[in-house]
């Protein structure tokens, strides 16, 4: 199926499948493996047939606690211990990091981020405070945008080490999703004063914000940018996906099919080798994936 030729942008819909547990939070792709992760559970899927494989297995550092769900928060913090592996998680978004053949996953309500070594099945986890999206930066750190007014945009390590946070402008509030793009800017969704995307510079100072040429956007979750510079934002409420030009901030929809209507499209992730973008979905509980030619 063939995507209308708008606006120089072409592609096809490769294939769209059901997730395994439920909404899909997040997409990652590492050593020939397709990873998506629902509110607790990261299932493995071959990216070549799409077929489902398993549920990620894992064994917690810090306890011995073995599952395939992320229910353990033990950890320390600020000199006190906090253990209760029979906690729910809610994971809110999931990135993979391909020079440690690592994941990681926010979890918003327990306020910490999970990391899932794929080598040793093994996940250990850190605090954070109310951490949201998460990218990896051009120097392979982990950049997560945090619910908060006292670090609204932090770096770590990948091992959890906090490296510097990144202050935003007094106009920018509510952080959701943030990376880093090829010359060194941030491209930032945020919810406060509007649901917008706005570009940073790499002091954190105001470049520019969207200029609202395709209508307004309404809760705006993922991000994701291909080898062209262009970022990819799904709007989640208004079911599309944007792209947008980092440099002149203009927008227009990507265009689909008449039965590829998107579902609440929350998660995104950009296969550069394969040009290919992976949607996910909240309310229609599937990953589909198009060819962006």
């Amino acid at each position: 199926m063939l995507f209308v030729d708008y606006f120089k942008v072409s592609g096809q819909v490769v294939h769209t499948m059901q997730s395994q547990n439920g909404a899909v939070t997040g997409i990652a792709a590492l050593n020939d493996r397709l990873y998506v992760s629902g509110t607790q559970q990261i299932a493995v899927y071959c990216p070549a047939t799409f077929q489902y494989q398993q549920d990620l297995n894992f064994t917690c550092t810090d306890c011995g606690y073995q599952s395939n769900k992320f229910s353990c928060t033990n950890f320390r913090h600020r000199g006190r211990s906090f253990y209760s592996c029979a906690d729910e998680c809610n994971i809110f978004n999931m990135v993979g990091c391909d020079v440690n053949n690592c994941l990681y996953a926010s979890d918003h309500g327990n306020s910490c981020i999970y990391k899932v070594s794929l080598d040793q099945n093994s996940m250990s986890l850190w605090s954070a405070r109310n951490p949201h999206g998460l990218s990896v930066t051009n120097s392979h750190n982990l950049l997560v945008a945090l619910n908060s007014c006292i670090w609204p945009l932090s770096e770590y390590s990948t091992d959890g080490v906090y490296i510097r946070r990144i202050d935003f402008p007094l106009s920018i509030d509510n952080p959701v999703h943030a990376l880093q793009l090829s010359d060194g800017r941030y491209g930032v969704i945020h919810f406060s004063p509007a649901h917008q995307f706005s570009i940073l510079g790499s002091d954190g100072r105001l470049v520019g914000s969207y200029c609202g040429d395709a209508g307004g956007m309404n809760e705006p979750r993922g991000i994701a940018v291909d080898e062209r510079g262009r970022v990819f934002v799904a709007d989640h409420n208004n079911n599309r996906i944007l792209i947008i030009n980092s440099r002149t901030l203009s927008a227009y929809p990507l265009p689909l099919p008449e039965e590829c209507t998107l579902e609440g499209p929350y998660s995104l992730y950009y296969d550069t080798v394969n040009s290919r973008l992976y949607i996910g979905e909240t309310s229609g509980r599937r990953v589909v994936c198009c060819k962006i030619l």
